[in-house]
């Protein structure tokens, strides 16, 4: 099927400069990798002091993080946004050779900062729109008998959110306009329309997900057993080993973000098959 979390993920090591891309994104999933990794072995793994050892005991760790993932942010709009271009484009092209040859993966250069403004204030509006949402609900509760009302409310429009929020992000990145798409009501709209393509879609990338874990288990444990017979590292020392940890986790990272671009093709496909071209068509 056309739009697959499969054929998104193929789309990934196709087209120009492919290496250096992945190159890209292999130094991200480190920049990200790194400081939890120096956190966990000096927290024991604890959540909270995780996050105060990076964010407040050395915030360079923090900074670090930050950029790794400003970017990585950056990069997954403009991969959803060529997924829309490639969307319609698809749609006036009969050649399949010049379909299949088509990129997706966007250039490392200055366009990834393109609307970078709109960006921060697209995700700052929905943010604090979040935020507004969840003290009222705390107020609510304080009311009583109001918790009845104001959880099984508050929890479904968390899940209407979780669900529609990637469709609305397509909406942005198609032209980068705010004021469009921050609009709350928006959720139920493209729901309403979209239900099912992105329950399964969701369901899709959950199943194949576990599948990569898995794999991605099978593949550390060999990894690990190889480590330890060549006698590179010890048993009793692999699991303290920065080196060993941070290669595994920028590899975890990694993969995830590959799983994630490939969701984010199979989102924008059921956006412009369900959306956009409706809209189009009632417009005409």
């Amino acid at each position: 099927m056309s739009g697959g979390i499969i054929e998104g993920i193929k789309k990934c090591y196709t087209g120009n400069n492919v290496i250096t891309k992945h190159i890209f994104l292999f130094i991200i999933s480190l920049l990200v990798s790194i400081p939890s990794v120096i956190a966990a072995m000096n927290t024991n793994g604890n959540d909270s002091e995780l996050y105060r050892y990076i964010y407040v005991q050395y915030p360079l760790l923090g900074i670090v993080s930050f950029i790794g993932s400003v970017m990585l942010g950056l990069y997954m709009i403009h991969f959803l946004r060529n997924t829309l271009k490639f969307c319609i484009w698809k749609d006036k092209q009969t050649d399949k050779e010049k379909i299949n040859a088509l990129q997706i993966m966007p250039e490392i250069d200055k366009y990834l900062f393109f609307k970078f403004g709109n960006i921060i204030i697209y995700w700052v509006i929905w943010l604090v729109m979040l935020i507004a949402i969840v003290i009222c609900t705390a107020i609510l509760c304080i009311i009583p008998n109001g918790g009845f009302i104001a959880i099984p409310l508050f929890l479904i429009f968390i899940l209407a959110f979780a669900l529609a929020m990637p469709l609305i992000l397509c909406g942005f990145v198609k032209d980068f306009s705010i004021k469009q798409n921050i609009n709350p009501l928006l959720i139920f709209k493209y729901l309403a329309k979209t239900l099912l393509p992105i329950t399964i879609l969701d369901l899709k990338f959950f199943g194949i997900s576990i599948l990569f874990g898995i794999l991605g288990f099978i593949v550390i444990g060999i990894a690990t057993a190889i480590i330890i017979i060549c006698g590179i590292l010890k048993p009793e020392t692999i699991a303290n080993n920065p080196v060993y940890l941070t290669a595994f986790c920028t590899l975890y990272v990694y993969i995830s973000i590959i799983l994630s671009l490939g969701y984010y093709y199979g989102v924008g496909h059921i956006y412009y098959n369900k959306i956009e071209k409706q809209n189009n068509t009632q417009t005409v």
